[in-house]
């Protein structure tokens, strides 16, 4: 039997559980939606977006430390407006930084697993490189990517979670195979590294990996 996912973003309350408040999450359009990380977002909701915004928007580098991007949003393409105005969702607008939330990103299974569904990053759907700059150029360590599984417990203040890219570097979405229907959780941040010398608006693929009977 096969064993579908869908993906949901809480963009209301972390707190609250899908199964709980089915209101407060939106089911991806995996072909169509995507996720944007930025600094500012005033300039990007509501209107499909340009790259002049994305750079405008941008998280600036810093030679004082780490910076953390800390907001994020979702393009929503099944929310069109008179089918050329989009509408953009703020998951959790300055709340996804470090605060310590269980409830952000959703992923629903409808039947048992073989494996631990787990959570990768990649240059794109083809699975095969991480070599872009946010990925850590190939080297898996240094992904700006961090996540951290919440499945099970609140992820904890400051959290720092796993750096994700490729095969080698990935987060586990439950402690066990599954044994049946289940909704799983993580939270995702951006930490871009102190005096980063390469300035860039780079698109990079999300993946849950796993198999079933």
């Amino acid at each position: 039997m096969a064993t579908n996912l869908l993906v949901r973003v809480n963009y209301v309350d972390a707190t609250h559980t899908y199964s709980g408040h089915t209101a407060d999450y939106i089911t991806m359009d995996l072909v169509n939606d995507y996720l944007i990380w930025s600094k500012s977002l005033a300039d990007l909701i509501t209107h499909p977006i340009t790259s002049d915004e994305l750079n405008a928007a941008a998280e600036e580098i810093s030679d004082l430390g780490p910076v953390t991007v800390t907001k994020c949003l979702l393009m929503d393409y099944s929310h069109d407006v008179g089918g050329t105005i989009y509408t953009h969702k703020i998951i959790k607008d300055d709340l996804i930084n470090l605060d310590n939330l269980r409830y952000v990103f959703c992923f629903s299974f409808d039947n048992p697993t073989a494996t631990i569904p787990r959570l990768e990053a990649w240059d794109d759907s083809t699975h095969i490189t991480h070599a872009k700059n946010v990925l850590g150029v190939a080297s898996p360590a240094a992904s700006m990517v961090k996540a951290v599984m919440t499945t099970n417990a609140l992820p904890g203040s400051s959290w720092v979670g796993t750096a994700i890219a490729g095969a080698a570097n990935y987060i586990g979405l439950d402690t066990a195979v599954l044994s049946g229907a289940k909704d799983l959780y993580c939270n995702c941040k951006i930490i871009i590294p102190q005096s980063y010398s390469i300035p860039s608006v780079e698109v990079f693929c999300l993946t849950v990996r796993y198999t079933y009977f």
